[in-house]
């Protein structure tokens, strides 16, 4: 059997062999699952010409028997009005001699986007946007950047003049023969006035510094390489699915929270109050008051290790770091893996002492945020809990007479720096190190506040430090756009539903079934069926139930979902809420308090009552007041 073969390739070469169906992927395969921040980091590698793994392939040949296609990511295909794949790729057949890529879909998906230009064209998927190196950005980590198609628009980045004048470079090329030459004319034109806003270049330094990060950018392109590893043709379709399988059970990956584990086991064994066992103090966490839905072994554990990295960070008078593998000087700037390692054992073990005043700042982030609980899972930047989790830290356990703020005034920052930071989904391209900036920068400002400062001025001085930390304040008409469309992902989603999930109480029907975050009862449920919006789409409701013509999913948004028991859910789900309501006798002043807890008012609950006349109103007032809560939380 001929040997199996070792070589290497460059990106824009990489490139060139997946738009020309040279390299190709199995059907099997599962489809492209990295979010855009795990691009941006792959990216990051490339630039700095760190290593990027390896691709396994197998050569093909024309008999071929195996189904392979393009590289693709979902998108809207309205042939068929509904997802389908945007591949990529220039040619309509495939060379005499190909290979299968049997590891290596994800990296080279991510490079295709990154670099070929690969993007959903519809705004209702994730991967659609732009990647951008952003040489005016001083910190590595922030170097690149992704921006949706929508944002491209709003920011007026559109063409190249316009990019470049905001310090945007676009990494794509269509052509991946002329992705060199177009990062050549980058090293011209970040020298041109005629591509800054009034012909006005930065200064000297700082254009010195941007041309320095392009051209490391450019070199780090052309020269990174990533292996390739080939497997000939003569191999059967068994001895691959061996090689498949191998690939994809093997080498689990160790995370840190495995390593802190071992670490503070072996750090603790020999204490007087015996060893710390990290997982089961996790889990012990997640038992108390506040920390419920937050504090798991199974779900995201590393979580509670950035908060408690973070507390560090906090700190004035900080522990000595734990220092590991050999390292001579170790700090904690922020919540990287880095970071995790060296959190000192006795600082782990402090935290585990004070677990349930620990758990309480975690039940007082939901609270100043949103008003009640609710759970990691429906959190959009769950990690961006421990900025608060820190300072609260701080003010407990390290706070001094001369520090003249309070928990109430860290509640009104933070609750305007959490909404602006979703909202401006500032988080998007990684928050990392950007965590650790937050904490230190939102402490300075709080450690400014003196003794006689009024309140009034103290307000106003903590809105213009959210303006340039964090972003301007959104319009109500901006949060509106993301509290009507079920549609929107991620954070934005996340956060348009979060006063619904932290609200929830009872059942709006039955106020006897308890649908708290404990319960484990509660969802959020279609007010207007799916099935009845569904019937109906296609007659004079068709301007707002047919997603495609109201240019938003209405009925998928916060303004049609609503907390409910299960139980009653799966009576309501097959009637309109008129039919249902009138079976039911039930009536806004049965339970007046909670209608309007879960932001139904009495002229949006008649409209409920209207049948399908009542649609567009209701959903359009309850929108409203959906949107009011959430501006209101906006600003300090």
């Amino acid at each position: 059997m001929a040997q199996l073969q070792v070589t290497d390739i460059n990106v824009p070469n990489l490139l060139k062999k997946l738009k020309t169906n040279e390299w190709l992927v199995p059907q099997f395969q599962r489809e492209f699952v990295w979010s855009n921040a795990a691009v941006i980091s792959l990216v990051n590698s490339i630039i700095d010409a760190r290593p990027i793994g390896m691709i396994t392939l197998w050569e093909q040949q024309d008999q071929s028997a195996l189904v392979l296609e393009p590289i693709s990511i979902p998108d809207w295909d309205p042939e068929v009005g509904r997802t389908g794949q945007r591949q990529y790729t220039s040619e309509s057949s495939r060379p005499g001699r190909y290979y299968a890529v049997l590891d290596g879909r994800q990296r080279s998906t991510a490079l295709a986007m990154a670099f070929g230009g690969l993007r959903a064209q519809s705004g209702l998927y994730r991967h659609s946007g732009n990647f951008y190196l952003d040489v005016a950005a001083t910190d590595e980590n922030e170097r690149v950047k992704f921006v949706s198609l929508k944002e491209v628009e709003r920011r007026k980045i559109v063409t190249l003049a316009g990019a470049i004048s905001q310090g945007l470079f676009p990494l794509a090329s269509e052509d991946p023969d002329s992705l060199m030459g177009q990062w050549m004319s980058y090293l011209q034109h970040i020298r041109n006035p005629d591509y800054y806003t009034g012909g006005k270049l930065p200064d000297v330094d700082e254009l010195e510094r941007r041309n320095q990060v392009l051209s490391r950018a450019f070199a780090g392109i052309l020269n990174t390489k990533l292996a390739v590893y080939i497997v000939p043709n003569e191999y059967n379709l068994a001895d691959i699915c061996d090689i498949f399988e191998t690939l994809n059970t093997t080498g689990t990956k160790v995370s840190p929270v495995d390593l802190i584990h071992s670490g503070l086991f072996n750090d603790t064994a020999t204490d007087v109050g015996g060893p710390v066992l990290l997982r089961e103090e996790i889990d012990s966490l997640g038992e108390l008051d506040g920390a419920v839905g937050w504090s798991s072994s199974k779900d995201r554990p590393e979580l509670i290790a950035q908060f408690v990295a973070a507390a560090h960070v906090a700190l004035d008078t900080k522990p000595t770091p734990r220092k590991t593998a050999g390292q001579k000087e170790v700090r904690i700037t922020s919540v990287k893996s880095g970071d995790l390692l060296a959190i000192p054992s006795g600082f782990w073990r402090k935290v585990f002492e004070n677990n349930s005043i620990f758990a309480g700042f975690i039940g007082g982030f939901q609270n100043a945020v949103a008003g009640g609980h609710f759970g990691m899972s429906e959190c959009p930047y769950p990690a961006s809990a421990a900025v608060y989790v820190a300072l609260r830290w701080f003010l407990e356990f390290d706070s001094t007479p001369a520090v003249h703020w309070n928990i109430d005034k860290l509640d009104r920052l933070f609750r305007a720096f959490f909404w602006r930071n979703v909202l401006h989904t500032r988080y998007d391209q990684g928050f990392l190190t950007q965590i650790g900036t937050d904490i230190r920068q939102m402490k300075e400002f709080l450690q400014s506040t003196r003794s006689d400062t009024a309140d009034d001025f103290w307000r106003t001085q903590a809105n213009l430090w959210l303006d340039n930390a964090v972003g301007p304040r959104p319009s109500i008409e901006d949060i509106g756009q993301v509290v009507t469309d079920g549609d929107e992902k991620g954070a934005l989603r996340r956060g348009a539903l979060l006063l619904l999930h932290a609200r929830a109480g009872v059942d709006p029907i039955n106020p006897d079934l308890s649908i708290n975050l404990e319960s484990g009862t509660m969802d959020l449920h279609h007010i207007y069926p799916k099935d009845w919006c569904k019937n109906n789409a296609g007659g004079p409701l068709q301007e707002i139930l047919d997603h495609t013509v109201a240019e938003r999913d209405w009925v998928n948004s916060a303004a049609n979902l609503i907390p409910m028991h299960r139980r009653t859910n799966n009576e309501w789900r097959k009637l309109s809420p008129a039919t249902f309501l009138a079976q039911t006798g039930a009536s806004y002043d049965n339970n007046q308090d909670v209608w309007a807890r879960y932001f139904v008012s009495r002229d949006s609950f008649d409209e409920l009552l209207l049948g399908e006349g009542g649609v567009t109103a209701f959903w359009k007032m309850r929108a409203d007041a959906i949107s009011q809560e959430i501006f209101g939380r906006t600003i300090v």
